[in-house]
């Protein structure tokens, strides 16, 4: 399937790069003279010399000076000759692979030919216009340099979005991003080194070699910059984990520590955090929230530790005070974990677990909209799972009410769509599930994720 999308790519920008050049061709024609010859010669040399020396970043990308070459050539040469100066290089890249050999000349012409329109709204090439060093010459360098690098990138991201599924998004922040000042020194390079060849002759030629190997330095430095950048993530990511799994073991232990005494907080707890994750997922969050959700609902009554013993086993109904005392656990809860700087975000949810749609909740009477969605969705799981484990006040009720009792809820008590979303999950799930008792819910700490995405650098992509 990708070699067809593939072919089919490459096919496509076949055609377009065959289009471009005959509409120029057959609006402005071409000219050929000894002097455009030796000069194709002269960048053609210096183009298959930067692609030799060309840096390979990974598997998939290289990096080499040919821009400021191309730009270079663009500007003296124009875009038809530029394109022929640009072969041999392709033919280097290519090695005998069809295939890549009609995505290197494509690509070529396109980003040539669309870079020589731009410049020739501005002015002509140098050895076809015959003028001298103008500022219209090295602004045509500048904006024709900018179109090329542009649509490079384009088509580099495009090319690793076809075969290899990355997004455009990620190709701009890994293949683009970290080298847009070398690409701005290309094309300040080009642009100069046509001013300097307009002036003094071939010395430009010498300016624009010069500015290829700072340009690959350059390069070099960022790509190492961004090494130290990424072991530095690596090693954040890694003591974040650490310090975060140790956080979700201690926590585990302060609610088992609860269920030792009740008998129950500690079935509530791996019940909801199943539940909310479940919840969360269904209700297309990412994996990251889904399982910022699962540790959510296993800490979401941590501000129960510390309350009177009596008051958790007992199994009357409680008084004033008690009650009082019960309707303070979510803020206490969020003092507990407001106290781990990374669970910042997740304490307020456990704050407003108790909130409900119609303002009725506490501890801070919060109405629907003004509650965050995954307050919501642990209100629905807790609740649910309050519903059928049994408590120490009383026996846990069937499925099939508190089902009932969800919807009848929903939209007052619950948010509307989370209880939806819930229902949708117990109808595909196990009689286990819906009871809250099959192996999913033994209590453990929640895993600590992440994702790492390696770098990759900017430059040529080819066909592999």
């Amino acid at each position: 399937m990708n070699e067809a999308r593939l072919k089919t790519f490459v096919g496509t920008l076949a055609v377009f790069a065959a289009a471009l050049c005959a509409s120029w061709l057959y609006t402005y024609g071409e000219q050929f003279g000894w002097r455009l010859l030796v000069g194709m010669a002269i960048f053609a040399g210096f183009i298959l010399l930067g692609e030799a020396f060309s840096t390979r970043i990974n598997g998939r990308v290289t990096v080499s000076p040919t821009d400021i070459g191309l730009i270079a050539a663009v500007a003296i040469l124009g875009p038809v000759w530029a394109v022929v100066a640009a072969l041999p290089a392709d033919l280097l890249v290519a090695r005998r692979s069809w295939l890549r050999m009609a995505y290197e000349a494509s690509h070529t012409v396109i980003i040539v030919f669309l870079s020589g329109t731009v410049f020739s709204f501005v002015a002509n090439p140098l050895l076809i216009g015959g003028a001298g060093p103008s500022a219209d010459l090295f602004y045509g360098a500048l904006v024709a340099g900018t179109a090329l690098v542009a649509a490079n990138a384009i088509l580099d991201g495009t090319l690793l979005r076809v075969k290899y599924g990355q997004p455009l998004r990620q190709s701009w922040r890994e293949n683009t991003q970290p080298y847009l000042f070398s690409n701005a020194v290309d094309v300040l390079t080009a642009g100069f080194g046509v001013i300097v060849l307009a002036a003094y002759g071939p010395i430009g030629i010498l300016l624009v070699f010069a500015g290829s190997l700072g340009s690959q330095v350059l390069i070099y430095f960022a790509r190492q910059h961004k090494d130290r950048i990424e072991v530095l993530q690596e090693r954040t990511i890694s003591l974040e984990t650490a310090l975060a799994t140790s956080n979700a073991a201690f926590g585990t232990m302060m609610v088992q520590e609860l269920g030792r005494r009740d008998g129950y907080t500690h079935r509530h707890a791996a019940a909801t955090a199943v539940y909310a994750a479940d919840l969360a997922h269904e209700m297309k969050l990412d994996e990251a929230r889904v399982e910022r959700m699962r540790l959510a609902g296993l800490l979401h009554n941590i501000g129960m530790f510390g309350l009177p013993e009596e008051l958790l086993l007992s199994a009357g109904k409680l008084n004033s005070v008690a009650q009082y005392q019960v309707a303070e656990h979510p803020v206490r809860g969020e003092r507990v974990l407001g106290a781990v700087p990374e669970y910042g975000e997740m304490a307020q949810w456990v704050r407003w677990h108790h909130e409900r749609p119609d303002g009725r909740g506490y501890p801070d009477n919060l109405r629907g909209p003004w509650i965050p969605l995954e307050a919501k969705i642990l209100a629905v799981a807790q609740a649910y799972a309050a519903m059928v484990l049994d408590q120490p006040r009383r026996p846990g009720t069937g499925p099939d009410e508190a089902r009932r009792e969800l919807g009848k809820g929903a939209e007052t008590q619950f948010d509307g769509l989370a209880v939806r979303a819930f229902l949708r999950i117990l109808d595909t799930e196990s009689e286990g599930y819906r009871m809250a008792d099959d192996h999913r819910f033994a209590l453990s700490a929640p895993d600590q994720g992440h994702h790492q995405v390696s770098g990759e650098g900017s430059g040529r992509v080819t066909v592999t």
